[in-house]
């Protein structure tokens, strides 16, 4: 992993994570939003010895992301610079999930913290992450979100994880079902439109979480505008 610094952003791993995310702007929020949360995720995928370095680093960026989406970033960095911020206050266990993650990768047994050890910058890079673990907690206070995030391999859910996976397995459940009839009943025209339907249906549900996230969006404008003018007012 090619390093220059001890903050989020100055390592390899972390660069092609940004240029992704960058590249990736032509998709809608939660096509975005949900990239990151993977990045994340990968950390609780493996036991805390198996974490790889490179995975590491791209988490730690990930969690600087999701703190400059929410008003946060590390001084001198741009606020939300992939106008995440609607997109993250939706999926409100992400920040937890990224304090969860920070906590994993600064044990002793991390590849990553293991390879900062042997330097003479250990005490910059677990400072910067500390630093980054203290935005976080500082966004999730302000626009109440929670920090109960307990990972999977610990055997805990939030309400939003659970909720999330039981939509999920309602949608693989509907499909693995139609998949069974398609093979059973192949070329029979009222099964591929069953099929064609389901999907339909998945892409509107997407659809309705984007609109959630222009409709919250227009009332934060909203809201800004209101107050820009009672403060003309006075």
């Amino acid at each position: 992993m090619g390093t220059w610094g001890v903050h989020s952003f100055e390592n390899d791993d972390a660069a092609d994570f940004i240029a992704r995310l960058e590249a990736e702007k032509v998709h809608p929020p939660v096509v975005n939003a949900e990239f990151v949360g993977e990045a994340l995720e990968g950390v609780f995928a493996v036991p805390p010895s198996d974490l790889g370095a490179g995975q590491a680093a791209t988490a730690v960026a990930a969690a600087e992301v999701i703190a400059a989406a929410l008003g946060h970033p590390r001084e001198g960095e741009a606020e939300d610079p992939f106008e995440l911020s609607t997109s993250f206050k939706f999926y409100d266990d992400y920040v937890g999930m990224a304090v969860a993650a920070l906590s994993r990768i600064r044990r002793d047994e991390s590849e990553l913290a293991e390879l900062w050890a042997d330097t003479d910058e250990a005490g910059d890079w677990h400072a910067s992450l500390a630093d980054l673990e203290a935005r976080l907690r500082n966004a999730a206070a302000e626009h109440e979100l929670p920090l109960d995030f307990v990972p999977p391999d610990e055997g805990g859910k939030t309400e939003t994880q659970i909720l999330r996976d039981e939509v999920d397995q309602i949608y693989e459940d509907i499909m693995t079902e139609t998949e069974r009839l398609a093979d059973k009943n192949a070329g029979d025209p009222s099964v591929e439109v069953l099929r064609h339907l389901i999907r339909k249906m998945h892409l509107v549900h997407k659809d309705i979480s984007n609109m959630r996230y222009f409709v919250t969006d227009s009332l934060d404008e909203l809201t800004a505008r209101i107050d820009r003018l009672e403060g003309t007012a006075k």
